[in-house]
C-alpha cells in the first residue's frame, strides 16, 4: 500500500522456521508483519503484528489442489484509513485458545479460517499531514490485547498478544473478570512481560466467566473491547464439548429439517484416566428410533492417517447401522479424491472395530479408540477440525458417499474440507484425573 511521496507499507506471512512451509512435515507457526517505509525503501521497519499469538500453525498450501494444510482461503488485502493508519485483512488459520495457546513444539492446527482486521494503533502514517508529534518520541495509550481463553477442568487459561506499546514501555496487564458480560471488576494486575495467566477460582461449573485484559503504560490504559467468555463445557475425562448446536438451528428437529436420530446436539472429547485411549462422544437428540442403513461419524483432520492410506487426510470413528438396524462401531481414514479445485466424493476406509463403544436411547454415542491407532497424540498435540456428520440412506452401492437423503446434510461442516464451518480443536491433555 502507498502512501505520501516515499511512504509505503508491505504486508505478508512469515515464519522463522526455516524449511519448506507448504510441505507436510513442517512445524513453524506464522504470523502476520507489516514493513513500514517513509524514505522510498532505503530503510524498512518490520513489526510483528500478532506476537504471542501466531496466525497459523504447520504448513501454508500454496499448490493446487486440496491438501489439509490449506485452510486459509487464497487472499488477503491491505488498504489505509483516511488518516493513513494502515489497515490489514488476514485470515486467522489459528484462532482458538486451543491452538494460539499450544507450546511451538506441539503437533496439529486448528484449522479455523477466521476473517480479522489488524489495525494501526500508533506510529507513524502513510499520509504525513496526520502524523503525531515528534512521531519518534510520541507516547499514546497501548493498543489493545488479543485475548484467548480455554477453561479446561477446574482452570482458566488466559493469554494474550503483546499490546502496541504505544512508544512507552507497558508497566502491566489488568486482568478483568466477572460473571456476567460487561460486569468485569479487577481480577489481577500482572507484569508487562507476561502474556498469560491461570485462573484457578474460575471454579463453579453453573457459571460462566467472561474475561478482558487492559495494558497500562505511563501514557494511560488500552480499549476495553476485548471481552472473552469461557462456559463450562465438561471435563477432559468424560469429555470437553468442542461443538454445540444452537437452540433453533435449521438443522434441529423443531425446525422440521432433521429427524432426532440424525440431528446432532454436541461433540465431546476425552481422555479417560488409567487408559491411553480417546473417548468421542456425539449426543443425537434421540435415538430411541434407530434408523437403518444409516452412519454417525466424528472426524477430525490428520496427517497420521496417511500411515494407512497415502491419500488419506482424516480420521473417523463411527457408528454404522446395516440393513436390520444392527448397530457396530469401527474407525478409519477418509480420503477425498481432487480434480483441479473440483473436491470429489469423500471415502471411508475401515481399520477396525472399537471395543468398549455403546449407544445410549438418549441420543449419547460414545466411542473408544487407542490414541496408538490414531497417530498416537501426546500432551499439547492438537485434534483440528473435529466435526459430527450423520448419513443416512447407505446402500452397498453408495456407503461411501458423504450425503444424506434429507434437504441438508445434518452435520457441523457443510463440506468435507478442513476450512468448514465452524471449526473446532481439542488439545490432548494426557488419560490423568480430573479432580481440582
Amino acid at each position: 500500500m502507498a502512501g505520501d511521496a516515499g511512504r509505503a507499507a508491505v504486508a505478508f506471512y512469515g515464519s522463522t522456521t526455516s524449511g519448506d512451509g507448504s510441505a507436510n512435515n513442517f512445524t513453524g507457526v506464522w504470523h502476520l508483519y507489516v514493513a513500514n517505509t517513509f524514505d522510498g525503501g532505503l530503510h524498512w521497519t518490520t513489526t510483528d503484528v500478532t506476537p504471542k499469538d501466531p496466525m497459523q500453525r504447520g504448513c501454508i498450501w500454496s499448490h493446487g489442489g486440496a491438501d489439509i494444510c490449506r485452510n486459509l482461503l487464497d487472499f488477503f488485502d491491505m488498504t489505509v484509513d483516511k488518516q493513513g493508519r494502515v489497515q490489514v485483512g488476514y485470515v486467522d488459520g489459528c484462532a482458538d485458545g486451543a491452538c494460539a495457546q499450544a507450546a511451538l513444539t506441539a503437533k496439529g492446527n486448528a484449522y479455523t479460517a477466521r476473517g480479522v482486521i489488524a489495525r494501526q494503533s500508533s506510529g507513524r502514517r502513510l499520509i504525513a499531514n496526520f502524523d503525531p508529534p515528534n512521531p519518534l518520541h510520541a507516547r499514546s495509550a497501548p493498543g489493545m490485547p488479543s485475548v484467548t481463553v480455554r477453561r479446561v477442568n477446574s482452570v482458566v487459561h488466559l493469554a494474550w498478544s503483546e499490546a502496541d506499546t504505544g512508544n512507552a514501555n507497558i508497566t502491566s496487564y489488568r486482568i478483568m473478570r466477572g460473571i456476567a458480560s460487561g460486569a468485569e471488576t479487577l481480577l489481577r494486575s500482572v507484569s508487562g512481560n507476561q502474556t498469560t495467566f491461570d485462573d484457578t477460582t474460575a471454579t463453579d461449573p453453573t457459571k460462566t466467566y467472561y474475561y478482558k485484559v487492559l495494558a497500562v503504560n505511563g501514557a494511560g490504559t488500552s480499549c476495553a473491547n476485548n471481552e472473552v467468555a469461557a462456559p463450562y463445557v465438561g471435563d477432559t475425562c468424560t469429555g470437553l464439548i468442542v461443538q454445540k448446536t444452537p437452540p433453533g438451528h435449521p438443522e434441529q428437529p423443531l425446525q422440521g429439517l432433521a429427524p432426532a436420530s440424525l440431528a446432532i446436539d454436541w461433540i465431546a472429547v476425552a481422555e479417560p484416566p488409567g487408559t491411553n485411549n480417546l473417548m468421542f462422544k456425539m449426543k443425537a437428540t434421540s435415538l430411541a428410533n434407530v434408523p437403518r442403513n444409516s452412519r454417525w461419524r466424528i472426524v477430525w483432520n490428520s496427517y497420521a492417517a496417511q500411515s494407512y492410506d497415502p491419500a488419506a487426510e482424516q480420521f473417523y470413528v463411527g457408528m454404522r447401522t446395516d440393513q436390520n438396524g444392527t448397530p457396530g462401531f469401527d474407525y478409519g481414514t477418509i480420503a477425498t479424491a481432487v480434480v483441479g479445485l473440483v473436491i470429489g466424493v469423500p471415502t471411508e476406509t475401515s481399520i477396525g472395530p472399537l471395543p468398549g463403544s455403546s449407544f445410549n436411547a438418549d441420543g449419547t454415542i460414545t466411542l473408544i479408540v487407542p490414541k496408538s491407532a490414531v497417530g498416537s497424540p501426546a500432551p499439547g498435540d492438537l485434534l483440528g477440525a473435529v466435526n459430527g456428520r450423520t448419513f443416512t440412506g447407505d446402500t452397498p452401492q453408495t456407503r461411501n458417499l458423504e450425503r444424506s437423503t434429507l434437504l441438508v446434510d445434518h452435520t457441523f461442516v457443510k463440506g468435507q474440507r478442513d476450512n468448514g464451518h465452524p471449526a473446532a480443536a481439542y488439545s490432548i491433555a494426557g488419560n490423568v484425573a480430573c479432580g481440582p
